[in-house]
């Protein structure tokens, strides 16, 4: 290689989109993950009429230029194995990003050799921003010689610049950037070049982790460097795709640390069930390492040696690690809610939140169950049942408000009313529960036996011409599992 590359990425996680009423009229569509799939293939379907319309230009960033969605530069590799999922509803955020154009990076401390200085901004659909500045310069033995100290004098421009760049993107993004706090990352700096270069550089002080496949070797130093060794002088197409790989990745590891710090925070409390049901459904369809290199759905990296370095930097970085950690907090959360947020939020039915409902359920069956008759098991169905009835038609759930009485709350005579249509269309028969039985006072012998064992809650009521109200015990593990289940 007769050159070496320098590439300083600055990340700027930008999870507050998925809930924050501050964002800018056409950039909402970001909120949501299957709004998301939409967008882009309507734009990917128009690609040749519409690149140069306004509705091709998604954002404007100061100091940067107009966004766009980026189909060449390898963008449509990345789409076309995506596409499926938008006709199945999946929430997968595809790795298109939205990229203003390259533009000259201007006031750049002078350095021998150096060729060219660029910067671009890009808004990952991710839901993370990154500004990527590049110098090249041409490899010389003073230009060797002297890499190390000049990336310290561009890391320095780099900082001395890095909240300007991100207001940038937050005035870009939102509305209004009041009351909107997020914490950028460091600078990451990648460097390409040939094993005869890197062995002249000195680097006895700092760790190294080394990531090996198909000819490309990584080294990550620090956590803050990445070399990249070519043997040979690399392809265009090859270095944008190793690229892509890095910058993903640390993508992945800005955005764990901000998901893990906001579940840390009293955020979901003060946010309405709807955007609380966003915001976990993003972290599970966006940020788990696995659905990158995962063989069970279409790739979402385009080449095998993409997904390989994926998995190996993952590993380096602890990428993997933080997001187990990270989904333990989200189920610890769900447990935690009220059976009637989590079945809301498990109503969403797409891979992601069916394999973490049935990781709760797994959680909630190791606590011990109750010892049930069949006619305990039917009445206690029937509980259910009222219940996600009332919870599909709930209205309280885009407010930030406490129920005043539980869903499928039923007085005796309803329950008296309604069972037995229930137990013909359910293929039980309807003279399980008998009249008498259930004009029994002051409430049915099988509902007072659910009761005993802490499943039904009978709420006595001092007014009015009704005695006693009957819910399920949300609080109950055993009710919690037999809601979700059917969730």
């Amino acid at each position: 290689m007769k050159e070496i590359y320098l590439s300083f990425y600055q990340f700027i996680p930008l999870i507050e989109i998925t809930h924050s009423p501050k964002l800018r009229d056409h950039l909402k569509f970001l909120a949501k993950g299957i709004t998301v799939s939409k967008a882009i293939e309507t734009c990917f379907k128009n690609k040749k009429t519409c690149e140069t319309s306004v509705a091709f230009k998604t954002a404007f960033f100061p100091t940067y230029s107009d966004l766009r969605w980026s189909w060449y530069e390898d963008g449509f590799n990345y789409y076309r194995n995506f596409r499926g999922f938008v006709f199945q509803k999946q929430p997968i955020r595809p790795l298109v990003p939205i990229i203003s154009r390259t533009i000259k990076w201007k006031g750049t401390p002078v350095i021998d050799s150096k060729i060219v200085s660029t910067k671009k901004a890009e808004l990952s659909t991710i839901l993370i921003g990154r500004s990527i500045k590049k110098v090249i310069l041409k490899k010389t033995e003073k230009s060797i010689s002297e890499l190390e100290s000049n990336l310290k004098i561009l890391l320095r421009f780099c900082n001395a610049s890095k909240n300007k760049e991100k207001m940038s993107f937050l005035n870009g993004v939102f509305k209004e950037t009041s009351g909107i706090s997020i914490q950028d990352s460091d600078i990451i700096t990648i460097i390409e070049t040939d094993p005869e270069t890197y062995k002249n550089l000195n680097f006895s002080n700092q760790k190294i982790n080394r990531i090996y496949y198909g000819g490309i070797e990584l080294l990550v130093h620090d956590m803050k460097q990445v070399y990249v060794i070519y043997k040979e002088k690399p392809p265009k197409i090859l270095r944008r795709r190793v690229e892509k790989v890095i910058s993903l990745v640390f993508s992945l590891k800005f955005l764990i640390q901000r998901a893990t710090y906001l579940l840390s925070t009293d955020l979901l409390e003060n946010m309405g069930i709807r955007d609380v049901s966003n915001v976990l459904e993003y972290i599970l369809s966006s940020l788990n390492p696995s659905i990158y290199s995962s063989q069970n759905i279409p790739n979402l990296l385009p080449k095998h040696y993409q997904r390989m370095l994926f998995k190996s930097l993952c590993r380096k970085v602890n990428v993997l690690i933080n997001f187990s950690n990270l989904i333990e907090k989200i189920k610890k959360k769900i447990l935690d809610m009220p059976v009637y947020e989590s079945s809301f939020f498990f109503r969403k039915k797409n891979i992601f939140t069916n394999e973490l409902r049935d990781k709760i359920i797994l959680t909630l069956a190791e606590e011990p169950e109750p010892e049930l008759t069949e006619k305990e098991r039917m009445m206690l169905s029937f509980f259910v049942h009222k219940y996600k009835k009332d919870l599909e038609n709930d209205a309280l759930f885009d407010l930030i408000v406490k129920r005043e009485t539980p869903l499928g709350t039923m007085t005796r005579n309803i329950v008296r009313q309604d069972i037995k249509n229930w137990l013909e269309i359910s293929g039980f028969p309807t003279n399980s529960f008998t009249d008498n039985e259930l004009k029994k006072t002051p409430v049915a012998d099988v509902i007072n036996r659910l009761n005993m064992k802490d499943l039904i809650n009978i709420t006595q009521i001092s007014k009015g011409r009704t005695d006693f109200l009957l819910s399920l015990n949300e609080e109950n593990k055993f009710i919690a599992k037999l809601v979700l289940r059917t969730s």
